[in-house]
């Protein structure tokens, strides 16, 4: 329920004054091997940065980031490529056993032109293998599966996959399913994008429209467009109130989910967030019951369905929360047939709103034509799903889960595996 932004890595500190261009290729070709020899734990952070620097990414938060990045990349063996991008800035990569980090930096004004700024871009994958992705998958706590595929015209083509045909709690990837009922709506004519309907109930974030005076009038595409691109939980719930839904569960059978009783009845966020933070074993009853009786129970809860009656301290700490039981459920291969029916709509405003937040460096997004993202999270649970057209014209699907009931999950773990499963389409 919580938007998911693709991060990798970054440091970052105070803008830089600038350094004299004459002495700023020998000074960044110094400082950047400093700045790796810091990283590899070689040497001391304060005699390499400004201590502006280090007050805004102490030494232990600079090391914890650097033992993440080898922990998921190899050793930092080498700084290559250094080049000057302007007064007082360089470019530069490091290279790791198994990765390419891009990297820039900042040096401040005078010698010995310590680094006043230096943030990790990107990081891309190299050497890597399908049985090297599996093999790191399936070391993580918990229960992750995935599925990279080539979309064809007779049907999804593996690439590579694991625990495929799994059902995995996938947070705000369910949204996908709302977009595609009303992407069907406008495609019959029952609707138009620019459609004004009035928000609904607002619900908690992510997003922004909880904000926004109530009963305020807004297009469903702009509804759509903060849903994908924000994750805003409200403008979710108000298409779902003016969709029905029914008709976003009969998407969900449309697509051909392997499993539609544990997506359904298709909660609204409001409902979920309710459900979690109640105290009266309203999460385990509901978990316990069939299609029917949860319907059921919300019919009981729409009266009194209030974001105000949520006590905020229910989510706080980290906790994964009922997600076995109150959540939106799907498998790897279920969120590629939803993707694939989204790629194939004619209406090109469906790929343009899955294209808001492609959530992908600028070097693996210049490999594609066009990119399709949305994710999903919460404690204990992470979704990245893409659907992604090659520049010779292919389509492929790429999705990722990772749930654990007992302890949190760490996006920038699934991140870096997401980034080298990208690399693996061809």
């Amino acid at each position: 329920m919580h938007r998911i932004p693709l991060v990798i890595a970054a440091l970052a500190a105070a803008p830089a004054a600038l350094a004299q261009p004459a002495q700023l290729d020998l000074e960044a070709f110094a400082r950047a091997n400093d700045a790796a020899a810091v990283m590899q734990g070689k040497a001391p952070a304060d005699g390499v940065f400004t201590a502006e620097f280090l007050t805004a990414v102490p030494p232990d938060k600079l090391k914890a980031l650097a033992d993440q990045l080898a922990a998921q990349n190899g050793a930092l063996l080498r700084v290559e490529a250094v080049e000057q991008t302007g007064p007082g800035a360089a470019k530069f990569a490091l290279v790791y056993e198994r990765a390419r980090a891009s990297a820039v930096l900042r040096l401040d004004g005078a010698a010995p032109y310590r680094i006043a700024g230096l943030r990790i871009t990107e990081v891309t994958p190299t050497g890597d293998t399908p049985e090297k992705i599996r093999s790191d998958f399936a070391a993580l706590h918990g229960r992750a599966g995935f599925a990279l595929v080539k979309l064809m015209p007779e049907g999804p083509v593996p690439i590579v996959a694991d625990r495929a045909d799994e059902q995995f709690a996938i947070g705000s990837a369910f949204k996908l399913w709302v977009l595609d009922a009303l992407a069907q709506d406008v495609a019959t004519g029952k609707r138009r994008w620019s459609d004004v309907v009035t928000l609904g109930l607002r619900s908690l974030p992510s997003g922004e429209l909880q904000d926004w005076p109530e009963g305020a009038a807004v297009t469903l595409e702009t509804l759509a467009t903060l849903m994908i691109s924000q994750s805003d939980n409200t403008a979710t719930d108000t298409l779902i109130r003016v969709l029905g839904r029914e008709a976003v569960a009969a998407r969900v059978r449309a697509s051909g989910h392997s499993a539609p009783d544990r997506m359904l009845p298709f909660l609204t966020t409001l409902e979920a967030f309710t459900l979690k933070a109640g105290k009266g074993g309203e999460a385990e009853a509901y978990g316990k019951t069939d299609e029917a009786g949860q319907a059921a129970q919300l019919a009981r809860m729409a009266p009194t369905l209030s974001p105000r009656g949520i006590d905020p301290a229910a989510f706080a700490g980290g906790k994964p929360q009922a997600i076995d039981s109150v959540e939106w459920f799907a498998s790897p291969r279920d969120l590629v047939g939803v993707l694939n029916g989204l790629r194939q709509r004619t209406d090109p405003k469906v790929m343009a709103i899955l294209g808001v937040s492609p959530a992908m460096g600028p070097t693996v997004r210049a490999r594609f034509a066009r990119v399709g993202f949305k994710g999903g999270s919460e404690a204990g649970v992470l979704n990245f799903s893409y659907v992604v057209e090659a520049k010779d014209g292919a389509w492929y699907a790429l999705t990722v889960s990772w749930n654990d009931p007992a302890a949190s999950v760490d996006t920038a773990t699934l991140s870096a595996l997401t980034a080298r499963l990208l690399t693996q389409i061809p």
